[in-house]
């Protein structure tokens, strides 16, 4: 049995091991030799995009809706179609205008009006809350597991759903403090007028790797270990009622309801600001474009092509509900015994959640910090701030605030309101907010 001290070392070793990355990289951008000039690091940093609502939430998204979860990955494939039209005339209007935030390119569209680029970043800030308590509460409950996998462990993981584990023995918050102190070291080390952070994008690709093979891993294992391949789970599947309406499209909601949803997706891998901060504001190089436009997609086939045979196998597993959905990644291997497997993926799970939170705060500390908090501060005649030279240490500082500030506000969240939904619930709510943003910004350019 996995001991929850083996799972603690793990996890922070793993963290750790992005410090060293993010370290590296920032050495090797200092010594004139990028490590991120390359477009398979480009193309990897953009699978930000697929956070712990892909890792998990896809999964129960299947238990429940069959192929109901594609559509939050065909909006995106739909609208890399477009990239090297839209999204590359984005990259060179804001490398010429030395654009540092989607708030920031929204308002440099309409004469440069600080009042839309603080309505924007108001919005941001709202809107990605919620999608910050999906992550914290992804992996609170999947470190809950991973703790004792056990009743007593299945009864902690209940807690952690429904909100109601004390705030002291609550992982959410200390992993939360600790991406903030990630986010902070590697987001804010120093000012860029590029505001680029070749550490963190190094690391964020990285860690798109490890949940890919993570997720492959698991895939691998629940088809043909513990099913003898797609067609052993399917036909299984086919043999129980509840389970053989997941093969039709009755249960997956009306064409209405797909439109939407690809749609919502596809503003979403454009205007989210972590997606912005990825694709616009740390591309090096815009032939970067040329490889991500194949090599993204392939990522969302790739990490998607389990979820249904995981979800399937999840419901033959453990019938009549008595495992949550969006955990089945992690309890199949548990059940059965493969414990190494089990740490693998739930390192996946981490930096699912993790990649999507650093750079999430990143880009909001730099909206926040630019577009309502300096501008504010600058009209206070009293501070006289427009009589210093050097404001860059208490930008710095702000950033920093603002970082933790927005993590406990997730947390917060979390706490209040996020027991209560499934991941995919959540993570809607996050894309209903940033879609506001599409006609903006299409329309400006």
């Amino acid at each position: 049995m996995l001991q929850g001290g083996i799972v603690l070392l793990v996890s922070f070793a793993y963290i750790g091991l992005l410090f060293a990355i993010a370290h590296y990289s920032d050495k090797r951008a200092d010594a004139g030799r990028s490590l991120i000039s390359n477009p398979y690091v480009y193309a990897l940093s953009l699978a930000v995009y697929c956070t712990a609502w892909t890792f998990y939430g896809s999964v129960g998204r299947a238990a429940s809706a069959g192929v109901g979860f594609l559509p939050i990955y065909i909006g995106p494939t739909l609208m890399v179609a477009l990239w090297y039209l839209v999204l590359r005339k984005m990259i060179r209007i804001s490398k010429v205008n030395r654009i540092t935030s989607i708030a920031d390119f929204i308002s440099s569209r309409y004469g440069k009006s600080s009042s839309l680029a603080g309505l924007v970043t108001i919005v941001a800030v709202v809107g990605i809350t919620p999608y910050i308590s999906l992550q914290l509460k992804a992996v609170s409950t999947s470190f809950a597991v991973m703790w004792q996998h056990s009743q007593d462990a299945s009864a902690i993981a209940q807690r952690v759903m429904e909100g109601t584990e004390g705030i002291v023995a609550d992982t959410a918050l200390y992993i939360a403090l600790l991406l903030a102190l990630f986010a902070i070291i590697f987001g804010t080390r120093h000012l860029d007028t590029t505001e680029r952070h070749e550490g963190l994008v190094a690391a964020i690709a990285f860690e798109s790797l490890v949940k890919l093979l993570a997720f492959l891993a698991v895939g691998v294992y629940v088809t043909y270990g513990v099913f003898n391949g797609f067609s052993d789970i399917f036909a299984q599947a086919a043999q129980v009622p509840d389970l053989r309406i997941l093969f039709t499209l009755d249960n997956v909601g009306t064409y209405t309801d797909w439109t939407w949803l690809m749609f919502l997706s596809a503003m979403a891998i454009m205007f989210l600001p972590r997606q912005f901060q990825m694709a616009v504001v740390e591309n090096v190089d815009e032939s970067h474009l040329r490889k991500a436009i194949w090599l993204f997609p392939l990522y969302l086939v790739l990490i998607n092509i389990f979820v249904l045979p995981i979800a399937l196998g999840g419901r033959l597993l453990f019938p009549n509900g008595i495992i949550d959905a969006d955990t089945y990644v992690l309890t199949i291997p548990i059940a059965q015994g493969q414990e190494a497997l089990a740490l693998v993926v739930f390192l996946g799970g981490l930096s699912a959640a993790t990649g999507m939170v650093i750079v999430a705060t990143v880009a909001l500390s730099t909206m926040v910090s630019n577009e309502l908090v300096m501008p504010a501060l600058l009209r206070l005649a009293p501070l006289r701030l427009a009589q210093r030279r050097d404001l860059g240490g208490l930008l710095l500082v702000i950033r920093r605030g603002t970082i933790i500030l927005v993590l406990l506000l997730g947390y917060v969240y979390f706490r209040v309101a996020g027991s209560a939904q499934t991941l995919v619930s959540i993570g809607l709510i996050s894309f209903a907010a940033v879609s506001q943003f599409a006609s903006a910004s299409l329309g400006g350019m």
